[in-house]
């Protein structure tokens, strides 16, 4: 019977072996050690550079205006509830007064 397929009430399981991309040509641990140290840099710069300006999707004007208005909303309240918070314990503190004297 193929792989995989039920024979009389069991089935057969292929174990799953990990993938590798044969395709890519990664350089071993010695070959990157070859590379200068500015060679290195220069690569990085440049990766960077393409996935910022090239992978990358930036927001548009009305997206970035409503991300903006969210998060300064955000901040409003949770600074709202600090600051309200403060404002009850230190008029509580000398009421209860924690520590005796």
């Amino acid at each position: 019977m193929p792989d995989g397929v039920a024979s009389k009430g069991t089935a057969k399981v292929k174990a799953d072996k990990p993938k590798t991309d044969k395709g890519k040509t990664d350089k071993s641990k010695t070959e990157r050690k070859q590379d200068g140290i500015f060679q290195r840099i220069a690569k990085f710069v440049r990766e960077s550079y393409y996935e910022v300006f090239k992978k990358a999707k930036w927001p548009t004007w009305p997206e970035l205006k409503k991300s903006t208005a969210v998060v300064i909303a955000v901040i409003l309240i949770v600074m709202l509830w600090i600051g309200g918070w403060d404002f009850i314990f230190s008029k509580l503190g000398p009421i209860i007064r924690l520590s005796p004297k």
